[in-house]
């Protein structure tokens, strides 16, 4: 029974990480509920190893169900860090498989005073430990680089933000839509509400062209895409971020001169 537990565990192991895809930017507005929802049913499993623990205090010898109990709390941690780097989608499955399989491993051991293989145990133990790293490895963290060049496809639209003075003063932007311009000052949403907040910026226009049917500011903020190329949203528009080098040559020497 351990070595299958094992076998399933490894292919439950490898369908998450393939299907977690944790290169696309989660939007920022997004919501919480399913990832948090998620979270506390991890914790919950994440709680069972513990009961194990007092167990194994009457049963000294029981090194299979001792290394059963850590692979399944080391595997919690590692899908919560997919999780917010990839969001919820069908590698859920395979979690949820992943850490059943791990805990129902552990009790087994626990009922049947040890017995099972204590090779397929460790083997556990290692690859939860490998998969907590890989975990880690691919998390990125939440994209705010807003400065450089954001286009549209075939150049209908564009906006280039300078890089800002300071978290209050801001930088320049300039948003161009076909043969309209408009210029002013880009600042980040502070303070913010909560910790819970994505980081936005307001493009607070100067008494020049309008572009946008908005009012003396529009709200902008990253909602999607990957991180070589993220999608940054504007009121009805959304443009994509360019290549560092693309941007050094696109923005004007007007807009890059402090």
């Amino acid at each position: 029974m351990s070595w299958s537990a094992f076998v399933v565990m490894a292919a439950g192991l490898v369908g998450a990480f393939v299907w977690a895809d944790t290169t696309v930017l989660l939007p920022e507005l997004g919501g919480m509920y399913a990832p948090v929802c998620v979270a506390l049913l991890g914790t919950v499993l994440a709680c069972l190893p513990l009961v194990v623990a007092v167990q194994l205090r009457r049963r000294p010898r029981n090194t299979v169900a001792a290394w059963w109990a850590g692979a399944s709390v080391v595997l919690v941690p590692a899908f919560l860090i997919v999780l917010a780097g990839a969001g919820t989608g069908p590698w859920l499955v395979c979690c949820a498989v992943v850490v059943l399989v791990a805990c129902t491993a552990t009790l087994v051991a626990v009922r049947g005073e040890g017995q099972g293989s204590p090779g397929a145990a460790r083997a556990a133990a290692a690859a939860a430990v490998v998969a907590l790293v890989a975990a880690a490895a691919s998390y990125s963290g939440p994209y705010t680089d807003y400065p450089g060049v954001w286009s549209a496809p075939q150049a209908a639209a564009s906006l280039s933000l300078t890089q800002p003075h300071d978290l209050e003063q801001g930088g320049r932007y300039t948003l161009r839509i076909g043969t309209c311009t408009e210029q002013g000052e880009w600042a980040f949403d502070y303070p913010k509400t909560s910790a819970w907040e994505p980081d936005q910026i307001w493009l607070n226009r100067e008494d020049t062209a309008a572009c946008l049917p908005a009012g003396s500011a529009i709200l902008a903020y990253i909602a999607g895409g990957t991180r070589a190329a993220p999608v940054i949203q504007l009121p009805g528009l959304r443009l994509v971020k360019q290549s560092d080098a693309h941007s050094v040559r696109s923005v004007p020497a007007a807009e890059t001169h402090r």
